[in-house]
């Protein structure tokens, strides 16, 4: 198997530190990051070895035509993992202000096939202020069709996040 590692942070003392990012520094409906990825069968044969999930609607092309769809489809746990903020350039600018991701759930509204190009839109959905200085923010991600440019939505995942309000100090920076 094929595998790419990414080395911690701490790998890399020599780097800059990424600006700081609090809660009070995000709006609501603000598109934060957004990344493309190719679905192919490698990457759905790694999943299921990955996880255990073997179903042949994921892997057999005369299965899945049998149920009534054009190719096997994603499944659903992978489009949700690919929806990891820590996947994103905006990870790195919320070190400071992370406490905890909270909860996290999903809208599929459309198969996604073998071969399918997508996009990933990263949105704040929702900031509430909590108590002792933190606030709950919610991100919404929209994995979409990366050709149509987004006419087609797959997939809604809602990440919830405990972050500090506010940062002090000179990593800190806002989006304005």
């Amino acid at each position: 198997m094929n595998e790419r590692l990414i080395p911690a942070p701490s790998a890399y003392p020599h780097l800059p530190k990424k600006r700081q990012l609090a809660a009070s520094d995000l709006a609501a409906g603000k598109v934060l990051a957004q990344r493309e990825a190719v679905l192919d069968q490698a990457l759905f044969d790694q999943f299921a070895l990955l996880t255990g999930d073997a179903h042949p609607i994921h892997y057999d092309a005369g299965y899945a035509e049998s149920r009534g769809l054009e190719a096997p489809i994603a499944h659903g746990l992978l489009l949700v993992a690919m929806s990891a903020l820590g996947a994103t350039t905006l990870s790195e600018r919320l070190h400071d202000s992370m406490i905890a991701m909270t909860n996290m759930s999903a809208d599929f509204m459309a198969p996604v096939f073998v071969g399918t190009a997508i996009q990933l839109v990263f949105r704040v959905g929702q900031i509430e202020p909590a108590s002792r200085g933190r606030s709950k923010v919610r991100f919404d991600v929209d994995l979409q069709d990366q050709i149509q440019s987004g006419d087609k939505l797959y997939c809604r995942v809602f990440l919830h996040f405990l972050l500090h309000t506010e940062l002090k100090g000179p990593h800190h920076a806002s989006l304005s």
